[in-house]
């Protein structure tokens, strides 16, 4: 959604009553009461309203004017000054929902974000507080955010930033997270909304990192790969199970399985033609696996329906792994 606002909407800014939209706006956006179900919002034009409605939900599903939404944000940021001038008046809850209003119009807030992080700093640190039940809540508020159909929202450094360092805080307090669970429902799904999604998959591996291999191996490989190979044009998907076959004994299965889609479907673009020539080059792939990719190269070389900008790929792959591929590493795998 874009900023822009239009001469209609900041018209509108002046004739209605800012503090009853925000309200009706932040008593909307409560989190559902099952742990494992998140909001889903989405942001539309006026004419999917009916007369006299801006806010609409069904169960976890949120649509939101834009209109309204605006007018939320400037309450939302006016409440937020007025704390920063003296936090006294506001209760926790107040600015809380304020910071979630502004992130939603504005997930680049940054400002709004290292409030909450403060507020959850005070809330950790309050005597007999429940940690995981804290984390948790505000983890569930940045993931719906996160996997919604807010296009700057998916892919917003800002948010991917909160997240990381919320994750840090499990750590910090001796509490666990589910790596395989958080990769398949948030990073995948964000991934989904937003292809190439450079930060979501750079979580991934912060997670990954983080876990000290404390995560169900296998089945993260299979959640990959089947998510690689329904969005099989995208770069950052691959990268990441690079990324994970690089340090696991199954990597000759997953590559046998890739290399049995690439001939199934004659993919010759440009993402899984970097994948492969990666794992080459890393010593990753078997010497029968590499046979079997320079026979598939040179059988889709040699196809007419193959674009003549594919078949650039696919030259350039090859000799890619033939300048950098180690020998004596394909050697020991063989």
């Amino acid at each position: 959604m874009s900023r822009a606002i239009d001469p209609k909407t900041a018209a509108n800014l002046k004739s209605v009553n800012l503090q009853q939209v925000y309200e009706e706006l932040t008593q909307t956006l409560t989190l559902p009461s099952s742990p494992s179900t998140l909001l889903e919002i989405e942001i539309l034009k006026e004419f999917h309203f009916p007369p006299g409605q801006t806010i609409l939900r069904d169960n976890n599903f949120i649509a939101i004017s834009k209109l309204a939404l605006v007018q939320s944000f400037v309450f939302a940021r006016t409440r937020l000054r007025a704390y920063q001038t003296d936090p006294s008046f506001f209760s926790s809850d107040d600015i809380s929902s304020a910071t979630f209003t502004i992130l939603l119009f504005d997930p680049e807030h940054l400002t709004a974000a290292n409030t909450r992080k403060r507020l959850l700093q005070s809330e950790l640190q309050r005597q007999n507080s429940d940690h995981r039940t804290v984390l948790e809540q505000e983890k569930r508020t940045v993931d719906s955010l996160l996997t919604s159909r807010l296009h700057r929202h998916t892919k917003s450094p800002v948010l991917w930033s909160h997240r990381r360092w919320l994750i840090t805080q499990y750590a910090k307090y001796g509490l666990s997270v589910e790596v395989t669970g958080d990769i398949e429902r948030i990073v995948c799904v964000a991934g989904e909304r937003h292809p190439r999604n450079y930060y979501a998959w750079c979580h991934a591996r912060f997670l990954v990192n983080i876990s000290n291999n404390n995560f169900n191996r296998g089945k993260l490989l299979e959640i990959v790969q089947t998510w690689c190979a329904q969005n099989h044009t995208d770069i950052s998907g691959w990268s990441f199970l690079s990324f994970l076959l690089g340090r696991d004994k199954d990597a000759p299965g997953v590559i046998a399985k890739v290399l049995d889609l690439v001939e199934a479907l004659r993919l010759s673009n440009e993402s899984v033609w970097v994948f492969l020539p990666t794992l080459a080059a890393a010593g990753v792939m078997t010497e029968e696996a590499y046979s079997r990719f320079l026979e598939i190269q040179k059988e889709l070389l040699e196809m007419e329906t193959t674009a003549v900008a594919d078949k650039a790929v696919l030259r350039r792959a090859v000799e890619w792994c033939e300048t950098y591929r180690s020998p004596s590493a394909d050697r020991g795998r063989g």
